[in-house]
């Protein structure tokens, strides 16, 4: 199983990087809701990482795939 990282802070995907966890650097609402769609698509994938920034430009989204989707389990770090 994969875990992905959603964020707009290079320190905080490359302190995943370091553990062997990709992800993407973003910073507007369209790319973070763009590709948190796909990512929920993955069928391998078990985790997905949010910075906070990234998180509340899209809540209401992720709240919404939280309570219809067990899996990927979404959290989210500050």
């Amino acid at each position: 199983m994969k875990a992905k990282v959603i964020t707009n802070d290079l320190s905080f995907l490359l302190g995943f990087r370091l553990g062997g966890i990709d992800g993407l650097i973003l910073e507007n609402e369209e790319e973070i809701s763009y590709n948190f769609k796909n990512f929920t698509k993955e069928k391998d994938l078990a985790l997905i990482i949010f910075s906070k920034y990234c998180y509340e430009k899209i809540k209401d989204e992720v709240e919404n795939y939280r309570v219809e989707n067990a899996t990927p389990l979404v959290v989210v770090l500050d």
